[in-house]
């Protein structure tokens, strides 16, 4: 985008300028410009400061790029860094640097990205030749506030990696570019070579996740299982999509480069080429990929914990990958609450090897719905229900149905209604079916919160299977074309499957043998071969390519003929 246009992006422009030594001049004067800007933006009818500067920030902590800055400008994003810190402060003390790094109020990327400008704020005063590191603040040295956040960073890689990663799950769009922003910047930036390991390691452990979900015919992460998603239609796509280009993990050239990728671009970090390997993999296989996920909702006493008191949490994250599809569903505990965070907006539901704007997506009605779903998944097997916990009604984070969106293409023009109540489909190599008790109607219109205002419009993208009963199990059975004589045999052998619904309980068999038990509107957690599914798996990841016992500190990453690769969060004792 054009900075004449957009003052936002001149702190992006002036970092790859920097970077590249090009026209430094004029990167210097979009960074006095930047700085001479309203730091104040309009929220809610609210002036609040703003919260982006992380490209501003880099230019002046990374050595290259600080070389090539002007007095003038060096002396701008020192007072910026000032202002951040007193008059622009977002609420950001030192007594926060000695809380838990779980407590997201409400935003896990608004969480993170406060505390990096506030680290990273503190660190420019204390290279500044005009404060320094004994330079007063809130009664301390600006390096005893530096010491402490460094602190604060340790703990929340070694607590993080060793219980799950990202709360606002698999997020594709800025939520999850923020968050992971930081992590780079947290590599690159510190002047602590302990947390630059750290922040290392983290990242890969980051990667190698969503490399094991990786669609590299796509450019697409295929786990669609994620949390704060409302454009679940297609129309944006993995906001890492052109960044993993660059790291040869798909070969679709992104022709319209993200400027918000500056960030990772100027970055030192790469992702070993272990990590690599498996995301550009196109023959992997069909693979189960699992994880816990943190966000159990409870308080003790002053601190914040997301845990119970055996140190779960109660959820679980699973993805069914194959060379053809991908199914993927968290599931959550009835039972239980969680941080609204792990249920905003969710998404679960089926991504195509063939076509990233081809999905299936079960979701509940509104824009931003609250714990509208959970499911299960299994070989090529998902079903999704409403979640006993609801949150019920008409509005912008409520919901009063549930519903199953198809993108307009393959999906809808290849659809066949059978009688028997399935709903049979196919994209490329893939073939799905789909059924709900009760039946369902179709419908084209769209949630949408304009103006900050709930309204329904038609949808450009796709078309809606709503259900009729909203309680009723939605099954996703899933088929690859390698397996089956036709579209036609497997529509047969789905229809031949057990199929119960009796009293609020589904009984079905899959196309594997398996046998899934879910109950409607019920406290009973849903079964697989007989067995409930456990919450609380084994293993903190599990999947072919990485796997962590929970409770220890040690994830091993593997993949054919390599080397396995041990990233080792073991706290030390100092800490």
């Amino acid at each position: 985008p054009s900075p004449k246009k957009n003052t936002e992006v001149k702190q992006n422009i002036a970092l790859l300028l920097l970077f590249e030594n090009e026209n430094v001049h004029q990167a210097n004067q979009m960074i006095l410009q930047f700085c001479g800007q309203d730091p104040l933006t309009e929220y809610v009818g609210k002036r609040v400061p703003k919260i982006r500067c992380e490209p501003l920030f880099r230019s002046y902590l990374l050595r290259q790029t600080r070389a090539l800055l002007s007095p003038k400008a060096k002396t701008a994003i020192e007072d910026y860094a000032w202002n951040l810190l007193t008059k622009y402060n977002r609420g950001i003390t030192l007594a926060d640097a000695d809380k838990s790094c779980w407590m997201s109020s409400g935003s896990e990327n608004h969480f993170l990205n406060d505390r990096r400008r506030y680290t990273f704020a503190l660190q420019i005063l204390k290279m500044s030749d005009r404060y320094g590191p004994n330079y007063k603040f809130e009664g301390k040295t600006i390096s005893s506030h530096c010491k402490a956040w460094v602190k604060f960073w340790m703990r929340y890689f070694h607590d993080r990696a060793r219980e799950s990663l990202d709360m606002e799950m698999a997020h594709p769009s800025s939520y999850g570019i923020c968050t992971v922003g930081v992590y780079y910047d947290l590599h690159d930036l510190t002047d602590s070579e302990e947390l630059r390991s750290l922040a290392a390691k983290f990242l890969t452990l980051y990667w190698t996740e969503v490399a094991s979900e990786f669609e590299p015919r796509t450019g697409q992460r295929a786990g669609w299982a994620a949390s704060r998603n409302p454009y679940y239609a297609g129309e944006r796509t993995y906001w890492a999509q052109g960044l993993l280009y660059t790291y040869n993990w798909h070969d679709i050239d992104y022709a319209n480069p993200f400027v918000g990728n500056v960030t990772f671009l100027t970055s030192s970090y790469r992702p070993p080429q272990i990590v690599s390997a498996i995301a550009h993999d196109k023959n992997r296989g069909c693979y189960m990929a699992t994880s816990r996920r943190a966000g159990l909702q409870q308080a003790l006493k002053d601190d914040h914990t997301v845990f119970d008191k055996d140190g779960n949490s109660h959820i679980r994250r699973d993805v069914y990958y194959t060379p053809d599809y991908a199914l993927s569903t968290v599931t959550f505990d009835p039972n239980k609450y969680y941080e609204q965070i792990l249920h905003l907006a969710q998404t679960m539901g089926v991504t195509f090897a063939s076509d990233l704007h081809q999905r299936i997506t079960v979701m509940g009605t509104g824009y931003y719905a609250r714990r509208a779903i959970s499911g299960i998944t299994g070989a090529g097997v998902s079903i999704i229900a409403r979640d006993p916990k609801a949150a019920y009604g008409r509005g912008r984070f409520l919901s009063d149905g549930t519903r199953v969106f198809l993108n307009k293409g393959t999906l809808w023009d290849d659809r066949i209604e059978d009688s028997s109540g399935w709903f049979f489909t196919r994209c490329s190599d893939a073939y799905a079916a789909i059924k709900m008790p009760g039946g369902y109607s179709i419908t084209d219109q769209a949630f949408k919160w304009p103006n900050r205002k709930l309204e329904l419009k038609t949808s450009p993208h796709g078309y809606y299977l709503q259900l009729k009963d909203m309680w009723a199990p939605v099954v996703i059975q899933m088929g690859r074309k390698a397996n089956h004589k036709s579209f036609e045999a497997f529509q047969k052998s789905v229809k031949a499957n057990k199929f119960v619904y009796e009293n609020g309980k589904l009984t079905y068999t899959s196309l594997a043998g398996d046998t899934y038990e879910y109950w409607a509107k019920s406290s009973k957690i849903p079964h697989i071969k007989g067995s409930e599914v456990n919450l609380n798996p084994e293993k903190t990841y599990n999947s072919p390519f990485v796997s962590m016992q929970h409770g220890e500190s040690k994830a091993i990453v593997s993949y054919w003929d390599y080397d396995d690769l041990v990233l080792d969060f073991n706290r030390a004792e100092k800490e």
